[in-house]
């Protein structure tokens, strides 16, 4: 099997996790990304549209978008940093943490289904092998620059 074949195979079976998930999330009108944006504020400490936008690799106007559209919602909250009130913080409201469980529900079970196939050094050198993959992919994209 060839590396394509097998980005192929990893993309068809992230697709089919997305889809899965899509059917898990309820009647709640948010989008895939959106759900990723709520799953990594839920677990970033003083999370700020600035670290998020940094943490994803998205630009800031992208990332405030998006938040101001969860927060229209109901999903997310802001509050002025006790470190400097000039900050706002992201947080997650009652909803946005019920998503975020969800979330829970859905993809840990499958990832540690997956996981409990393959030994701790087997999947400790696929996730080396990944980020090095990711590392390049997002090099290549940006043009060389880091």
């Amino acid at each position: 099997m060839s590396a394509r074949d097998s980005f192929d195979r990893i993309y068809r079976a992230l697709t089919i996790l997305e889809q899965c998930f899509d059917e898990n999330r309820g009647t709640v009108n948010l989008t895939y990304k959106e759900m990723m944006y709520i799953y990594l504020i839920d677990f970033t400490d003083g999370c700020t549209v600035s670290k998020l936008a940094e943490t994803i690799g998205v630009s800031l106007p992208a990332v405030t978008k998006r938040i101001n559209s969860l927060e229209e919602r109901g999903f997310v909250t802001r509050a002025r940093s006790e470190g400097d009130g000039r900050v706002k913080t992201i947080g997650l409201s009652d909803k946005g943490r019920g998503i975020a469980r969800r979330m829970d529900d859905v993809f840990y079970p499958v990832l540690d289904r997956v996981v409990s196939r393959f030994s701790e050094a087997e999947v400790s050198a696929f996730c080396r092998v990944l980020d090095a993959l990711s590392e390049d992919i997002e090099v290549s994209i940006r043009g060389g620059r880091e």
